[in-house]
């Protein structure tokens, strides 16, 4: 039968670098909206299919991890500069918040463009510690 191969029925089969290519931005820009659910699940899915959509997965995986313990660690000093100094310190957080925000925003468009591209983008330690491989 034409468009079969190897026995298989037709739609089904290997399929190629754009699907990876897919599943690597999607990762990364859905980590906006679900935050760290949507790389988590690409990476319980496809961590055995692709080992390019597995990196770019973990990567988003990481960031997003590295992001909440900065925001988790700058709300705790908030909170302790803001006991000591009777409520100044607590002006501190919004500040740290926007900064790990935004720098996460960055990252996480960085990473998507490159993924779609086909590269291998490494976002930097400073902000995406290496947890998940």
């Amino acid at each position: 039968m034409p468009g079969q191969a190897d026995g298989q029925p037709v739609g089904y089969g290997p399929r190629g670098p754009a699907d990876d290519h897919t599943f690597a931005m999607l990762s990364y820009l859905l980590s906006i909206v679900a935050g760290l659910l949507a790389p988590l699940v690409i990476y319980l899915i496809k961590m055995n299919e692709s080992g390019y959509v597995r990196y770019h997965a973990a990567q988003a995986l990481n960031l997003g991890i590295t992001a909440l313990v900065y925001t988790f660690g700058s709300f705790m000093a908030a909170l302790f500069l803001g006991v000591l100094t009777k409520g100044a310190g607590f002006l501190l957080i919004f500040p740290l918040i926007l900064v790990i925000g935004v720098g996460e925003l960055v990252f996480l468009i960085l990473g998507a463009v490159a993924a779609n591209r086909g590269e291998l983008y490494r976002v930097p330690t400073v902000a995406c510690l290496p947890m998940v491989h």
